[in-house]
């Protein structure tokens, strides 16, 4: 996962770093964005990474002052109240734009950040904070591998299973790796190993790529679901 293009423009606005170092997302990306806030990991993630940002003394007490708290938790409330706000679409996109490029707040911004409010609700079910994606890889040689990739506290691992017979691969990674293309390396319990050269779409939240397995088969591999680009 990555911090969204959204609020990676909007924080850095509000907390008084250099605009020019975030790009503007396109309404597109603005709604896309959105819905995957959706995702009570995604908004938890998002919210985290946010709240390292660096701030300004000023920037700190004004804010301060606004969402009437601290000054020690003026990163943290800002991009949860802001984030939430967001993805229940409480922020219109020219709204948006409005900020992220000259600093104006508009009126849905100042009222999501005057709202306490409650924080994002945690993921439902055992797989707390896990994002966990589709993976189907298919051979040239017919065998298709079916599984998943598991997202989870700083590290990541997959897991397919052949069609062709109890064969079962899989493999780990780094996801402080931040590279768009990586290697993988891929592990069957058949014997056979190989690897998976991946390249990740910006989000994280899909990938495409290839992989080859030591009795030479080859084939294509995707994770999530892959956008098409407007």
């Amino acid at each position: 996962m990555r911090k969204l293009m959204i609020f990676a423009a909007i924080t850095m606005a509000a907390l008084s770093v250099s605009v020019n170092a975030a790009p503007l997302a396109s309404k597109g990306g603005y709604e896309y964005d959105r819905n995957r806030l959706s995702d009570p990991a995604a908004l938890n993630w998002n919210i985290d990474q946010c709240s390292h940002g660096a701030i300004t003394p000023e920037a700190q007490e004004k804010l301060a002052k606004l969402m009437d708290v601290s000054q020690a938790n003026v990163r943290y409330e800002f991009c949860r109240r802001i984030l939430t706000a967001y993805a229940k679409g409480a922020i219109p996109y020219d709204d948006y734009l409005q900020f992220a490029a000259s600093r104006v707040m508009a009126p849905s911004i100042a009222r999501a950040l005057r709202i306490a409010g409650s924080g994002p609700r945690k993921p439902q079910g055992d797989r707390q904070g896990e994002i966990v994606l589709p993976l189907l890889a298919k051979m040239d040689s017919g065998e298709t591998f079916k599984g998943s990739t598991i997202a989870s506290r700083g590290n990541g691992r997959f897991s397919v299973t052949s069609s062709r017979r109890s064969v079962k691969c899989s493999g780990a990674y780094d996801l402080k790796d931040r590279r768009p293309t990586v290697t993988l390396p891929v592990k069957c319990s058949d014997g056979r190993t190989g690897q998976a050269v991946v390249t990740r779409a910006p989000d994280l939240m899909s990938a495409s790529g290839k992989v080859k397995l030591s009795d030479g088969s080859t084939g294509r591999l995707t994770v999530g679901t892959i956008r098409k680009q407007p």
